[in-house]
């Protein structure tokens, strides 16, 4: 079965329209295109006095794919990010689970970093590595559920992680939502060509 990556794509609001009385100070945006954005952190402090940031891993299910990017964009939204290239990532353990202690080649002290603080951070969709079995949730979306006999069940709407066990949320024909949960037993395959999830329902799963 295909595994489900829990990495999701946030498209933010339209970009104000420029003004030659800015602030000279202001950062200037990469020029990238927003809907190729993926956030996969959240800065939510400054660390030490070197300019390391301290990430909030929770848009990514697996920290450790930090270290395959050069390159991250960090901001409010997709539409308004900054480009810094990767210098170094560690991990820290803490209440909330593991964070990541971002080095940014352009961050050099901590009066840098917290200038970043409360911001996204984002990657490239081009720059995240996945296996042949794995997929983007956001790439579920909209999909159409159907039956391995082909009875269409109505679409994938959201992808929550429980605490049980993940589920797609699924939007009925006549507007109700059910619950499927994403494991093996039900979901049967992912085919993204065709633009279907196929799922093996049992007796009251989707009364």
């Amino acid at each position: 079965m295909v595994e489900i990556k829990t990495v999701s794509k946030f498209r933010g609001p339209p970009m104000p329209a420029s003004d030659d009385s800015s602030d000279a100070s202001e950062p200037t945006y990469a020029d990238v295109p927003p809907e190729t954005m993926i956030q996969v952190g959240f800065i939510f402090r400054a660390h030490g006095m070197e300019g390391e940031l301290k990430v909030n891993p929770e848009f990514t299910d697996d920290p450790g794919r930090y270290e395959e990017l050069d390159t991250v964009y960090v901001g409010q939204s997709p539409r308004a990010v900054t480009r810094h290239a990767v210098s170094s990532v560690r991990y820290q353990d803490t209440k909330r689970g593991t964070a990541v202690l971002l080095g940014l080649d352009d961050i050099a002290s901590r009066t840098d970093a917290e200038v970043l603080v409360k911001l996204n951070v984002y990657a490239d969709e081009d720059d995240l590595d996945l296996a042949d079995d794995e997929v983007f949730i956001h790439d579920l979306v909209g999909l159409e559920v159907v039956t391995e006999a082909d009875e269409s069940l109505g679409t994938v709407a959201n992808y929550k992680e429980m605490p049980a066990q993940d589920v797609f949320v699924v939007t009925r024909p006549d507007g109700r939502e059910s619950l499927i949960p994403a494991v093996e037993d039900f979901i049967v395959d992912v085919d993204l060509e065709g633009e279907q999830l196929v799922v093996r329902p049992i007796d009251g799963l989707l009364d």
